[in-house]
């Protein structure tokens, strides 16, 4: 099940990120999560998720930058994961 959800993104009450209530969680897909937030973008970049994913950030000036768009930072988040992941065999000495 999806649960989208919308954060303006910018200095607004002292806080970098607000959770916008009224947005509603269940949008059928990311197309229409992302067309419900288009209407929020009037002064501040907005992001939407659906549970841990970021689907895209939206900006006043109809930029959207989504992870599907930015390849290289996937692969390059991908590259740092597994490196941490890699572990010395027990009793090896670390170098």
């Amino acid at each position: 099940m999806r649960e989208y959800r919308a954060y303006v993104i910018g200095i607004i009450d002292d806080h970098r990120f607000v959770k916008v209530k009224e947005f509603l969680s269940d949008h059928p897909d990311d197309a229409a999560a992302l067309s419900a937030a288009k209407q929020l973008t009037d002064k501040h970049d907005v992001e939407v998720w659906d549970c841990g994913r970021l689907v895209a950030r939206l900006s006043p000036d109809g930029e959207v930058m989504s992870p599907e768009l930015a390849p290289s930072l996937v692969i390059a988040a991908q590259s740092y994961s597994e490196e941490k992941s890699i572990l010395p065999e027990p009793g090896s000495a670390l170098q």
